[in-house]
């Protein structure tokens, strides 16, 4: 039975990571080609939000195969060594990349905003991601004190 909740996760995982990549090279492009033809944004701002939404998509996309390499390490009962360790500050380092990208687009697009809605939905995946990145922060510390013993 344990085995199989580990086949279930990575299958989530996978999935997510297939659905990321579909987003990140097909729709968002296109989204904000449809947005510079329709809502008169410029060209440069579309160039930049294409790149900024493609990095915060590809910092999801190593996060997911950072949380793969974590499962891993506890489908072989290996959670606490210093390796997995690794793997943990390596995935904070990707929440906290993460975190600073709603900033970023919440500066390029207050120029151009006519709709708070968007701002407000980005607000909360910023929250979203501090909370990722902040209990990620406390697990690291938690592992580290349990290794170092």
């Amino acid at each position: 039975m344990s085995e199989f909740r580990f086949i279930v996760v990575k299958a989530g995982f996978l999935l997510l990571f297939l659905g990321l990549t579909l987003v990140q090279f097909l729709s968002f492009p296109g989204q904000f080609e449809h947005m510079r033809r329709t809502q008169g944004i410029s060209l440069l701002i579309e160039v930049a939000l294409t790149i900024v939404v493609g990095l915060w998509i590809l910092c999801g996309q190593v996060a997911l195969y950072f949380l793969w390499q974590i499962v891993e390490s506890m489908r072989r009962q290996q959670f606490y060594l210093v390796q997995n360790l690794n793997w943990i500050a390596r995935l904070l380092m990707c929440f906290k990349v993460a975190s600073v990208i709603p900033a970023v687009l919440f500066l390029m697009l207050v120029p151009e905003a006519d709709d708070p809605g968007f701002f407000v939905m980005l607000t909360i995946v910023a929250l979203f991601l501090f909370s990722l990145t902040a209990t990620t922060s406390l697990l690291k510390d938690q592992i580290a004190s349990k290794i170092s013993k």
